[in-house]
């Protein structure tokens, strides 16, 4: 009994300790494993962020289907695997058609490129939030997603914040380096390094938007089959970055 009032008393004084190092009226919740939204369901390991999604955005869209496009948005069971470790590849990889990354609220990410290889941005109509849905009901970005009411804002004179991951593990930002600017060095696939954060990918207003290609090796576990690289534009696009 006097063991048990002993950890009892212990477990008290810790409470009592930790109240009052706090600031009056906060409390101090513990520190996320990951920086997903709370509408995407993570499981944290050594290895990988493995992520749960519906695939249902967690801010306004249009209504689908419409004249623009007849397809639907549709609850999905996506489970990505992101790669904690990043490590880069030999040469990049083309990115396939459908999901190349994923946004922290469990949105995929898409090459540049619609079915008929032509340029996304440049041909089709998106909502306010820069998404559509795809034949198979797949909400999506082609583009930085811009809407007031998802969680990418960027402030002046800062670096962007992390806005999601790609599948080879490398962590996309908005569209400003650390001065608060366009980075002007980014490299073929829309990346390139700096002391805080290694190697990242910036979203641009040009060509390839999003990622131009994957630099890091990709996690094959993404894809239920090979992945088919994306297609060559039928006509000439926009300028690179």
């Amino acid at each position: 009994m006097q063991v048990f009032r002993r950890i009892v008393t212990a477990a008290f004084v810790g409470t009592v300790l930790a109240a009052a190092a706090a600031p009056a009226g906060l409390v101090e919740e513990p520190k996320r494993a990951h920086p997903f939204s709370d509408n995407v369901k993570v499981t944290v390991t050594e290895t990988y962020f493995i992520v749960e999604s519906d695939g249902i955005p967690n801010h306004p869209t249009a209504k689908f289907p419409n004249a623009d496009n007849p397809n639907r948005i549709l609850r999905q069971e996506y489970r990505f695997y992101i790669p904690r470790q990043p490590r880069r590849a030999d040469r990049p990889t083309k990115t396939p058609m459908g999901p190349i990354g994923v946004a922290v609220n469990g949105i995929p990410f898409y090459n540049r490129f619609n079915a008929e290889g032509e340029d996304a941005v440049q041909v089709e109509v998106f909502d306010s939030c820069c998404g559509h849905p795809d034949p198979k009901g797949r909400y999506h970005y082609h583009k930085y997603p811009v809407c007031v009411k998802s969680p990418f804002k960027d402030e002046p004179g800062k670096h962007s914040p992390l806005i999601g991951y790609a599948f080879d593990g490398y962590a996309i930002y908005g569209p400003n380096g650390d001065d608060g600017k366009p980075p002007a060095d980014l490299d073929e696939c829309n990346g390139h390094s700096d002391a805080e954060r290694g190697y990242h990918y910036h979203v641009t207003a040009k060509a390839p938007y999003i990622l131009g290609a994957y630099r890091g090796v990709v996690e094959e576990k993404n894809f239920p089959r090979k992945p088919r690289p994306g297609a060559p534009p039928k006509k000439k696009g926009p300028p690179g970055p």
